[in-house]
């Protein structure tokens, strides 16, 4: 047995009934999905007169990877706050009995352990049981284990040159050949006419346009009736990354949801913008890394709910500054 599960096992035996204090954890799965949330929730009985202090943490729990032979080691995850912590106290049959609740989310897969936090009772601290956690990347089957895909490669042969199979595979640049006369015209003839008409210069379209007909034209491909679910998330989620991204001079195009979270936050949008967005961003990796399906009303509305972000934190129509 590892010194770290001798530790676990100590701090459990001196976190149950010692002093007429009852610690308790619970989980409300003990597996997920990658993206789904589960509620933690701690409780404790004590005297109706004991003083109680718990420091509940505010956007991540640090959590210990569980190999398969059953040891814990250092390679842990984080598990993700979505909501604020949760606590409330009640005084029944003279005894004071306080609950506190975490609703989280894990990225990877595995087993993890969750350790059990402390509490101060009376200045003395006692730790929580720990808790332990299987997060799959999709559903588990009955019976069948789960391993890496392996990848294999073969040669396939070349085939033989054939005239008729190039040019039936390559038309396009027969067309382009015979098309570049003419769009050479057209240019010619456009750069012509925009200099005669200097003083007739078009109105640049705005950052709030563009990102409103990218949104438009992606609904219109209807990428998902293609078996294409996937791609359109992934666009939909750059489109308004790349939004925020110009609308606020900061780079969301590499930050994970929870850090985009943060600095729009900082830039002091208002909270139920950032909720929208995050509704928005999260379905995306659901989609992408947890394999969920919506159907096509949800995609929709998806859609829609970027449309709102871009028409509620645009600037003014007369402000094309950018």
């Amino acid at each position: 047995m590892t010194k770290g599960l001798l530790h676990i096992v100590f701090g459990l035996f001196i976190s149950g009934n010692l002093f007429g204090q009852k610690l308790d954890s619970k989980v409300s799965e003990k597996s997920l999905l990658i993206g789904q949330t589960v509620a933690i929730v701690y409780s404790i009985e004590s005297a109706k007169t004991d003083a109680l202090e718990f420091s509940p943490k505010k956007d991540e729990i640090e959590a210990l990877s569980i190999s398969e032979t059953g040891s814990l080691t250092s390679e842990g995850i984080l598990f993700e706050i979505i909501n604020e912590f949760k606590d409330t106290f009640f005084i029944t049959n003279g005894q004071k009995k306080w609950m506190g609740q975490y609703t989280v989310t894990a990225w990877d897969s595995g087993m993890f352990l969750i350790p059990g936090p402390s509490i101060a009772i009376n200045d003395s601290n006692y730790v929580f049981p720990d808790i332990s956690l299987t997060c799959y990347l999709s559903d588990p089957i009955d019976g069948v284990d789960l391993y890496d895909i392996r990848e294999n490669y073969a040669d396939v042969p070349p085939n033989p040159f054939l005239l008729v199979s190039f040019l039936k595979s390559n038309w396009w640049w027969l067309a382009l050949i015979i098309l570049m006369p003419l769009l050479y015209w057209v240019y010619i003839r456009n750069k012509k006419r925009r200099l005669l008409d200097d003083d007739k210069e078009e109105r640049p379209i705005s950052l709030k346009q563009r990102t409103l007909i990218a949104i438009e034209a992606l609904e219109e491909a209807k990428l998902w009736e293609d078996g294409r679910l996937k791609d359109h998330f992934v666009e939909l989620s750059y489109i308004l990354r790349s939004y925020l991204t110009s609308r606020y001079d900061i780079s969301l195009l590499e930050k994970t949801t929870y850090e985009a979270t943060l600095i729009l936050t900082q830039k002091g949008l208002e909270k139920e913008t950032i909720d929208v967005i995050m509704r928005i961003l999260s379905q995306s990796d659901m989609v992408k890394f947890a394999k969920s399906e919506p159907d096509a009303i949800a995609i929709l509305r998806v859609s829609k709910l970027a449309k709102q972000v871009v028409a509620e934190t645009s600037p003014l129509d007369f402000d094309n500054a950018e």
